[in-house]
């Protein structure tokens, strides 16, 4: 119990890092990712993503892999938050990446949604899911 609420303790300092007006824009801009997610503009998310995106991963292979998530999974509820977050603040740029649990007819998604704040724009910078989502390792 204790540690759990080292982690809560934790993640709220982080998050206190952010502005409240750069909080909402990541807000906003993950809010938006998974209206696209749901109506399955796969291609629209990755020509709205960030230039970090879209230097890590293809856009046939960004598309193909979200086609995939949903042929596996199936219907997806709405995202919860997990008490994952990391901010990171370097140089004017906010990087704020989010755990999130969408319950599917296939069963759980666990999910990591990475927003950057560049020059007052909120842009999908990566996007992680599977049961190593809180590592930062793979699925970009």
């Amino acid at each position: 119990m204790r540690k759990g609420l080292l982690f809560v303790g934790l993640a709220l300092t982080l998050a206190g890092c952010m502005n409240a007006a750069d909080t909402k824009k990541a807000d906003d801009a993950t809010d938006a990712f998974y209206r696209q997610v749901a109506a399955k503009q796969y291609q629209a998310i990755y020509d709205g993503a960030s230039t970090d995106l879209r230097a890590a991963i293809p856009s046939d292979t960004f598309v193909g892999m979200m086609q995939q998530i949903d042929q596996v999974m199936g219907a997806c509820g709405a995202p919860k938050k997990r008490a994952s977050l990391n901010v990171s603040i370097n140089n004017g740029v906010t990087t704020r990446s989010q755990g999130y649990t969408r319950t599917c007819t296939g069963g759980e998604l666990n999910e990591r949604v990475t927003i950057v704040i560049r020059n007052g724009e909120a842009k999908l910078a990566g996007y992680h899911f599977g049961p190593d989502a809180d590592s930062g390792s793979g699925n970009e």
